[in-house]
């Protein structure tokens, strides 16, 4: 890829046009659930560095079901998956490398310096933040590097504000953001590398705002520098002054430190995600149309319009305290008109448009989970909450392999890189093609509730389609558990339970089990001697026999 400024400059021009299809959407979806967003939205399609004052997001807000329900997944999420006051993930040795104890104390070591940089960092409010993004408008980004302050930083980018790019799998490895700073800011930031229109501001205007590109794209092999530093890494971080078309900062990194989200994929063409807002925005349209009709029922029954004799002169008023001209008759009094209205219909059919909304975020589940009492073993309950893992547990997957993990792997190279994890044992490396040692990146283990919820329902699935083999098998038909794998049954159920450190490596299974073989087959050899005592030739054959399993038992 070309990275010259010209090239990254055509390039954002072009995912911005690719971007185009969808800003429209965002900016509705912003509109009815997250109306805040909608100003730095605008701002950043138009390309200004003045936000319209004129701006009033929340005009056409008349019902906020939609804002609660994108709340309430956000929040819901950050309980269920990323608690602030949990231990929510675990580091564990990469499959190759299982069962190495050393390595298993370092990386539980590793785990808690993560969690406590974790919680001292900014990273909980910015996740929510990235969180209520995802649920809006389908793709979120957040931006993980080492602090100042805290080993940690994050940044959620506004919507709107960065465009993006995938490779040939469909991962995002490209990703360019617009953003503004005064004169003052690009000193304190870029230093002395500034244009020269910029360094002339320092002076008279030093709080005047200036739009700066930010370019994170691969960095070939033949674009490294071989003098090692930032600009030898693959990943190439370019900022140029917009304007001018200059660079002021050329650095780089060894891991994407933009990591993007989407709730779901649009399509196959389309980088950018799916949002439950888009899912449900008919429903959300059709609720503040219907708020507003019952707003003006409700009106003109509290300050109902009026009708006047005849013989005054005018139009129909149809506003709440509307008054008409004209009547029956001269001598008619002033009587109140067309206030007939359903307001019991309108609100149930606003009803099942919230209970729409709700159920495109998921309400269910968490309200579920939050209200569930007694004896959660009840058939009907346990048939609920399936229902509802089912519903969520595609996205939940998206948010465990394309946000999570990708995070959890830029903290653990963040901190280790600065020296704040524990020093590694020779276990933790392995050689690379050259014979180098190489930091192989562990397991990732989510250990927060919603993990344990959605194991606990395929473990009761499990349970369900074992009580039925065990049914069959009592009438009759024992062969039904041949269809059965136990043992892989057994290791999967512990896996997912984060029980994985307490099953024997398979190798010492086989041991046991060849071991347990050949004492029961001693057994039964001791069995049939003492059934054939009576009998020399029988005893001297059965005797020959036994000293031989017992040599195959030693």
């Amino acid at each position: 890829m070309d990275i010259t400024p010209d090239a990254l400059f055509k390039l954002n021009e072009q995912l911005r046009t690719d971007a185009s299809g969808m800003q429209r959407l965002w900016t509705e979806c912003g509109r009815m659930c997250l109306t805040r967003k909608v100003s730095s939205l605008l701002t950043a399609i138009s390309g200004s560095t003045t936000q319209d004052a004129n701006i009033s997001p929340d005009t056409r807000l008349l019902n906020t079901i939609a804002v609660e329900a994108n709340e309430g997944l956000a929040s819901g999420l950050m309980s269920w998956v990323m608690p602030y006051e949990g231990r929510w993930f675990s580091w564990k040795p990469a499959p190759e490398q299982d069962g190495n104890e050393a390595l298993e104390e370092w990386l539980a070591a590793c785990t808690e310096v993560a969690l406590t940089a974790l919680a001292t960092s900014n990273f909980y409010p910015a996740a929510h933040e990235a969180l209520l993004d995802r649920g809006t408008f389908g793709t979120a980004t957040l931006w993980a590097q080492e602090g100042k302050r805290n080993p940690l930083m994050f940044r959620c980018w506004d919507a709107g504000t960065f465009v993006i790019g995938e490779d040939e799998e469909g991962y995002v490895d490209t990703a360019f953001r617009e953003f503004e700073l005064t004169a003052k800011q690009a000193q304190e930031r870029f230093g002395d590398n500034l244009p020269p229109q910029v360094a002339n501001k320092l002076a008279t205007k030093p709080m005047e705002k200036d739009r700066y590109l930010h370019a994170i794209v691969p960095r070939a092999e033949s674009q490294r520098s071989p003098n090692g530093g930032p600009q030898s890494m693959p990943i190439a971080s370019i900022i140029l002054h917009k304007d001018s078309k200059l660079v002021v900062s050329n650095s780089g990194f060894e891991e994407l430190p933009a990591i993007v989200t989407r709730h779901l994929r649009w399509s196959e063409a389309s980088a950018y995600g799916a949002s439950p807002a888009m899912k449900a925005l008919a429903e959300i349209r059709g609720v503040n149309y219907l708020e507003l009709l019952m707003s003006t029922l409700a009106e003109t029954q509290v300050n109902p319009r009026m009708i006047l004799p005849q013989g005054y002169e005018g139009t129909p008023d149809l506003r709440a305290g509307g008054i008409t001209m004209g009547g029956l008759t001269r001598d008619m009094f002033p009587v109140e008109w067309m206030t007939q209205g359903n307001l019991n219909f309108g609100l149930a059919l606003i009803e099942r448009k919230e209970d729409a909304v709700r159920q495109a975020f998921h309400a269910k589940l968490f309200d579920l989970f939050s209200t569930r009492k007694g004896d959660l073993n009840i058939p009907h309950v346990q048939a609920l909450q399936a229902e509802q893992l089912g519903r969520i547990s595609p996205a939940f997957t998206s948010l465990t392999t394309g946000f999570i993990n990708p995070i959890l792997e830029r903290v653990f190279m963040i901190l280790y890189r600065a020296g704040k994890l524990p020093p590694p044992p020779r276990e933790a490396f392995v050689a690379n093609a050259v014979g180098q040692p190489l930091l192989l990146f562990p397991r990732v283990v989510q250990t927060n509730r919603m993990s344990q919820e959605i194991q606990a329902a395929k473990r009761s699935r499990f349970m369900e389609m074992f009580q039925v083999a065990a049914s069959m098998a009592q009438a009759g038909r024992p062969e039904v558990f041949d269809n059965i794998d136990g043992d892989k049954a057994t290791r999967d159920i512990a896996t997912d339970s984060g029980l994985r450190d307490l099953l024997v490596p398979l190798d010492e299974r086989e041991r046991i089990r060849q071991q347990r073989a050949a004492v029961q087959q001693a057994q039964q050899q001791r069995e049939m001697l003492m059934e054939a005592a009576k009998s020399p030739e029988i005893v001297k054959q059965v005797t020959g026999a036994l000293g031989g399993a017992q040599e195959a038992a030693a």
